[in-house]
């Protein structure tokens, strides 16, 4: 095969390879890429969920603070009583009034300086959230289903903002609740019997009852979180609490710890457009991440993708040992045929001379033997040619049919040795045999033959006028099994050339017509046929150093 044919060949192999490995890299890169994209949309929507039930938690412990706080009568308001909410310092003043409460006296004098600018800015956002309150509009919202939820960030921050209204609703509620039920002076324990127990008319130096009183507000000011509510009595009058953030953060955060293990809370000043915002204390929750590995790929996909690139690469590989296999049938095919058209070439043309010359009577009678003979040898030549190809092609085919009885093998190559040695003579060479009696085997008798005749034709061939001009066949009986070798004196063979010869066709035209005629096949065949009979044929180097070739075909031995 040219080498303009092999490049197209392995030319179009690599195309449809590379159109094989590119397909499945795009099928990978899509299918990790939309793993990768719902991986993110289940920990995104998983997140959310936690950030809802978080905020509820928080809200709910936050709101359960300012009703505890609320409870407090305004009478015993600085009494330091033992709430949840950590305080710094309580404070409370009639308008217009001195400052007067407990807790650290520094923060308290603090307090003091800043109390009239405190009330002040706890009124405007009293009024800032009415008008808020009222103003809003809030769109209609139903809740989606949780698949819908899940691939849709538009569903999920309205469900956010649908669940932060709610928390709004339902701490104002329970606030203005709680405003009504305490402000009459009654306090946490008392206020649970209210609806049973008569009304009691307070006697005199009972506590003070002060109606109205406003609920408390967490507001921020000179960056310090208050809790401030305004009452009416007599004259009005404003309490509330410096709160310590830092352990009120932590309290609130505790019941998200097990949620959101990085959540934090950050300061929140006027009304944000946030859904992350705290009902009940002026912090907005910062949820950090859920510490989801994103790199991980299911082990399901990750099998499937590795089959199908395996399946891949084993198919690319097959492919192209199956397309060497057949270029390499073709070109040996190509180097039998040429081979073959030499080998036939050069009898048929000696053939054609020398039966012309015997015809016209251009040989003297004392030379017609000799030219007789080579016309023989020629003979035999293409009948040696023509049998190892029918019998190569038979074994090809499956067709062959083998013989197999015991023999013994002494008798049976003394039975060879004429033809063996009219083969030799006519190189120059004798045959010298070896063989140990008695030597039982099964064999084919006519493949040992067979085998044992390409052996001494190549020996013919190749070792012509060889010193000494001796072939030696030995046979000899080993534990098991038979070794019958044939050695020469000629030139010998290389290690290389030693893994070349037992193929067939290894012979091309020009190797042919520059070597010792033949196609490659004898060798071939030989092996084959020593297989066949449950042998194995070899070549080897000579044991005592001395140049030459030595083949050695082992039998099993009965």
């Amino acid at each position: 095969m040219s080498w303009n044919r092999n490049f197209w060949v392995w030319g179009a192999f690599g195309s449809c390879a590379f159109l094989v490995i590119a397909a499945m890299w795009w099928l990978t890169h899509n299918v990790l890429r939309t793993e990768r994209d719902r991986a993110i949309a289940e920990i995104r929507a998983e997140l959310q969920e936690r950030v809802r039930l978080s905020l509820w938690r928080m809200d709910s412990l936050g709101a359960s603070i300012l009703l505890e706080e609320n409870a407090i009568p305004t009478q015993l308001f600085l009494s330091e009583p033992q709430t949840t909410l950590p305080v710094i310092v309580r404070f409370e003043t009639p308008d217009g009034a001195a400052i007067r409460g407990n807790g650290d006296p520094q923060a308290l004098e603090s307090v003091g300086g800043l109390l009239p600018q405190l009330i002040t800015s706890s009124e405007t956002s009293r009024n800032d959230e009415k008008s808020e309150d009222s103003s809003i509009s809030r769109q209609e919202y139903a809740p989606p289903t949780q698949s819908k939820m899940r691939g849709d960030e538009k569903a999920q921050a309205a469900a956010n903002w649908n669940e932060k209204e709610n928390r709004v609703r339902l701490l104002d509620k329970a606030l203005s609740k709680t405003a009504q039920n305490y402000g009459t002076g009654l306090g946490l324990s008392e206020a649970k019997t209210q609806s049973t127990a008569p009304p009691e008319i307070p006697a005199p130096g009972k506590l003070e009852v002060l109606n109205p009183i406003g609920e408390f507000k967490p507001i921020w000011y000179d960056q310090s979180l208050f809790l401030i509510r305004r009452g009416m009595s007599l004259q009005s009058f404003a309490q509330g609490s410096l709160i310590a953030e830092t352990k009120l953060k932590t309290l609130l955060l505790s019941e998200a710890s097990q949620l959101l293990p990085e959540a934090k809370l950050i300061r929140v000043f006027g009304e944000p457009d946030d859904s992350f915002v705290l009902a009940s204390f002026p912090f907005k929750l910062s949820p950090g991440s859920l510490g989801t590995p994103l790199e991980s790929v299911p082990h399901a996909i990750s099998i499937s993708l590795l089959v199908g690139w395996l399946a891949a690469g084993i198919a690319l590989l097959a492919a192209s040992l199956l397309i060497a296999n057949v270029m390499k049938l073709s070109e040996r095919r190509a180097a039998f045929v040429s081979a073959v058209t030499h080998e036939l070439r050069t009898p048929l043309t000696t053939f054609r001379l020398y039966s012309d010359m015997l015809s016209t009577g251009a040989v003297r009678e004392e030379k017609r033997p000799a030219y007789l003979q080579v016309l023989s040898r020629e003979a035999d030549r293409l009948s040696h040619l023509v049998e190892n190809v029918l019998a190569f092609s038979k074994l090809e085919r499956g067709s062959a049919r083998s013989s197999v009885a015991e023999k013994e093998l002494g008798g049976l190559l003394e039975s060879m040795r004429e033809r063996f040695e009219s083969r030799l003579d006519a190189a120059g060479l004798k045959l010298e045999l070896r063989a140990t009696s008695p030597m039982i085997t099964k064999l084919d008798a006519s493949a040992l033959e067979h085998i044992l005749f390409n052996l001494i034709d190549n020996a013919a061939k190749y070792a012509a006028n060889s010193q000494p001009p001796i072939v030696l066949i030995e046979a000899i009986a080993l534990p098991g099994k038979i070794e019958i070798s044939l050695s020469d004196h000629g030139p010998g063979i290389s290690k290389k050339e030693c893994c070349r010869i037992f193929r067939p066709f290894h012979k091309s035209a020009k190797q042919a017509a520059e070597t010792k005629p033949g196609v490659g096949l004898g060798l071939a065949l030989s092996k084959r046929l020593a297989i066949a009979m449950g042998g194995t044929l070899v070549c080897e180097a000579r044991k005592d150093g001395g140049s030459g070739a030595v083949f050695i075909l082992t039998l099993p031995r009965i």
